[in-house]
C-alpha cells in the first residue's frame, strides 16, 4: 500500500497522551514537539499533516512515557508459543555501532539498522510495497521498529504502556523467542473508517478527522519483548497503522533477526572539523539510500545519557545539538539567500545550509550549551564526503 501525507491526515485519530509523570517523559515530549515543528518548517508539509504523520510514525511503543503499571507478571502461557529454536549469539556494541544485519521473512524486510545510541540499536521492519510519499517521492513505510537494548538500558515495566488512550494492551503472557524467554501482549486500537470519513467530509469539509461521529475499525496486533542476550531486552511493538499484522507474522519477524559477530560503526557523510571542548556524538541515524528524505541525523552533547534516558526513542533522545542531512532542496522560505549557503534563525537556535544542488543540512540547538556562533562554526568546519555514495561516509566516534 502507498500512503500519502494527505491520506495519513485523514486516517489519524488523535487521542490524549497518557499522563507524563517523570523528567525523562517531559523532556521527551518537548523533543517530539520540536521535531514536528522542524519537519513542518523544512519539509514544507502543512503543520496539521506533519502532526498526523508524527502520530502515526512515532508510535513505536518501545519507550512509552506514562506511569508504570509495575513489572509485568505473565499470565498463563500463550496457546501457540513460537517453535523451539537454538538461542542466537549476539555481539554487544560498545560505541555508536551496530551488530545486526539485514534479513527477510515472507513479505517483510528487516534492516538495515537505522539508528544507534549508547542504549540500543534500532531495526526497521518494512512490508513489501508499503510506502509513504513525501514531496511526491515514495519511501518505504515501516510496520514498526525492533529495539535491541544494551544490558541494563531497558526497564521491562515500560512494556505495554500505551502512548494514546485509544490503545489498549492485553495482559502479559509467557513466550519463547529464538530459544529465549519473553513476553507477548495484544495491542488493540481503532482507526477511522475512511469510506465513512470521506462521505462525511464531503458534506461537512470543516469536520475534524477525529470527530466522534465517524465510524471506526478495530485492529489487534501482537507486541513482544524478550531477553535476546543474557539480561538484555529487545522489543517489537508494531505501529498502529491500518494494515493487518498477524501474531504468526510478528513472531516470524522477530525470529528472523540476523545478528553479526562483528560490529559496524554508524556513519555520517562528513567529518567534524571542530566541536566545542567536551562535545561529541551521542546518537546517530543512517538511512539506507532511497528509504527516507533524511540521509543522516547526528545528536551531539557534552555527556552520554544515563538511566531512563538510555531507552528513549531516537526522536526523543535528549541532545544539545542535532545535525540532519536531507536529500532535496529547502523550501523557498527556509533556503539561504542568494549568494549565501547558510541562514540562521537565532531566536530558535536553528540554521540551514546548502551543501550542493541536491542536499542541504539543518542544525538545531537545544538549551544554552551551544551558542549560535558555535553552531555556525560547526557548520563551517564540516568536510563532506560523496553524499550519494555511503561507502565514502565516515565512522562516528
Amino acid at each position: 500500500m502507498s500512503y500519502r501525507i494527505e491520506d495519513v491526515l485523514e486516517s489519524v485519530q488523535e487521542g490524549a497522551p497518557a499522563p507524563r509523570t517523570d523528567t525523562d517523559a517531559i523532556i521527551a515530549g518537548a523533543r517530539r514537539i520540536q521535531a514536528r515543528r522542524r519537519w513542518a518548517a523544512v519539509g514544507g508539509a502543512g503543520g496539521a499533516a506533519v502532526v498526523a504523520v508524527a502520530v502515526v510514525v512515532g508510535l513505536t511503543g518501545g519507550v512509552p512515557r506514562a506511569s508504570s503499571p509495575g513489572t509485568p507478571t505473565a499470565a498463563s502461557p500463550s496457546a501457540a508459543p513460537s517453535k523451539a529454536a537454538e538461542p542466537k549469539t549476539y555481539t554487544q556494541p560498545k560505541k555508536l555501532e551496530f551488530s545486526i544485519g539485514e534479513s527477510r521473512t515472507g513479505r517483510f524486510h528487516l534492516g538495515p539498522v537505522r539508528s544507534v545510541s549508547y542504549g540500543y540499536q534500532e531495526v526497521p521492519v518494512y512490508r513489501d510495497g508499503n510506502t509513504m510519499e513525501t514531496d511526491g517521492v515514495p519511501y518505504p513505510f515501516p510496520d514498526g521498529m525492533i529495539f535491541l537494548y544494551r544490558p541494563g538500558a531497558y526497564d521491562i515495566k515500560q512494556f505495554g504502556v500505551p502512548e494514546l488512550e485509544r490503545d489498549k494492551f492485553g495482559p502479559p503472557k509467557d513466550i519463547t523467542i529464538s530459544g529465549r524467554p519473553g513476553i507477548e501482549r495484544t495491542l488493540s486500537y481503532t482507526v477511522p473508517d475512511l469510506t465513512d470519513m470521506r462521505a462525511k467530509l464531503r458534506n461537512n469539509p470543516r469536520m475534524k478527522p477525529n470527530d466522534p461521529s465517524i465510524k471506526t475499525l478495530s485492529r489487534t496486533k501482537t507486541a513482544v519483548a524478550w531477553k535476546y542476550d543474557g539480561e538484555a531486552w529487545a522489543t517489537f511493538v508494531p505501529w498502529t497503522t491500518r494494515e493487518e499484522l498477524s501474531r504468526d507474522e510478528t513472531l516470524k519477524i522477530v525470529e528472523a533477526l540476523n545478528p553479526q559477530q562483528a560490529v559496524e560503526p554508524i556513519r555520517a557523510p562528513y567529518t567534524f572539523g571542530w566541536l566545542p571542548v567536551g562535545w561529541r556524538p551521542i546518537a546517530a541515524e543512517q538511512n539506507a539510500a532511497g528509504t527516507s528524505e533524511f540521509l543522516s541525523t547526528v545528536k551531539l552533547d557534552r555527556k552520554v545519557p544515563t538511566g531512563g534516558e538510555l531507552s528513549l526513542s531516537f526522536d526523543n533522545y535528549p541532545f544539545g545539538g542535532e545535525l540532519r542531512i536531507f536529500h532535496g532542496k529547502p523550501k523557498d522560505g527556509n533556503a539561504p539567500a542568494q549568494g549565501k549557503n547558510v541562514t540562521c534563525t537565532d531566536v530558535n537556535g536553528y540554521c540551514r545550509m546548502t551543501i550542493d544542488s541536491e542536499h542541504f543540512a539543518e542544525f538545531q540547538k537545544v538549551g544554552p550549551g551551544l551558542s549560535m556562533d558555535d553552531v555556525r562554526h560547526i557548520l563551517r568546519e564540516l568536510t563532506f564526503t560523496t553524499l550519494a555514495d555511503q561507502s565514502t561516509w565516515k565512522p562516528l566516534s
